[in-house]
C-alpha cells in the first residue's frame, strides 16, 4: 500500500536536497559548458539562435538556485566570497541572455 500525503513529500524533498549536495563547482561548471554547447549546436541545425539565449538564462538560473564554490574554499574566510561570486555570475549569465541579440 502507498502512502499519500507528508510522508511522500519528505521522501521527494530528502532526494532532491541528495541530487543539489551532488552538485559540485566543477559539475556546475561542466552542466554550463555542455548545455551552452548544445544550445549552440542546436541553433545552428535548427536556425533558431533564442535557444542559446534561453541556455546563458537557464544557466544563470541555476547559479542563482544553487551557488557552489571550489571544494577548496569551504570552511574558510572566503566562503562567502565564493557563493557571493556564483550568485553574481548568475545574474551575468542571465544578463548576457537577456541582452545579447544571439537571435538576430
Amino acid at each position: 500500500m502507498v502512502q499519500c500525503g507528508k510522508l511522500s513529500d519528505r521522501k521527494l524533498q530528502k532526494q532532491g536536497d541528495r541530487a543539489m549536495k551532488k552538485l559540485t563547482f566543477d559539475r556546475l561548471v561542466l552542466v554550463g559548458v555542455v548545455l551552452i554547447a548544445v544550445a549552440n549546436g542546436m541553433a545552428f541545425v535548427l536556425h533558431a539562435g533564442v535557444l542559446v539565449n534561453h541556455a546563458w538564462i537557464l544557466y544563470g538560473g541555476l547559479c542563482l538556485l544553487h551557488p557552489v564554490c571550489p571544494e577548496r574554499w569551504k570552511n574558510s574566510d572566503y566562503e562567502k566570497n565564493a557563493v557571493l561570486g556564483a550568485k553574481i555570475a548568475g545574474i551575468l549569465c542571465i544578463a548576457i541572455g537577456l541582452l545579447t541579440g544571439f537571435a538576430v
